[in-house]
């Protein structure tokens, strides 16, 4: 039953459109790389633009739970990396944590 609602809220088309919005939002208002040196070395996979568009798409989708963003996050990753990151799809507790 959850995954009806969600999918009549948000769709593939939907994020790719709120995607492509949200970027040239973000450049317009030159919005800063986010490149912090982590625990295993300066490179991060996932930006920051990346991480806020979940949280974009959880609202949406009104998904409360870190498991459910999450489930959310892998069924529309394609959609939500594009071309720029060439990521395997960020785990649950990564995902928990950068939120």
């Amino acid at each position: 039953m959850q995954e009806r609602r969600t999918e009549s809220m948000v769709s593939k088309q939907w994020i790719k459109e709120t995607r492509k919005y949200f970027l040239d939002f973000l450049r317009a208002t030159n919005f800063p790389e986010f490149a912090p040196t982590g625990e295993r070395g300066p490179e991060v996979e996932y930006p920051e633009w990346l991480i806020m568009l979940i949280g974009v798409v959880a609202v949406k989708s009104k998904e409360k739970t870190y498991v459910g963003i999450h489930r959310l996050s892998t069924r529309y990753w394609r959609e939500l990396c594009g071309q720029e990151v060439r990521a395997a799809p960020i785990s649950e507790s990564r995902l928990r944590a950068r939120l």
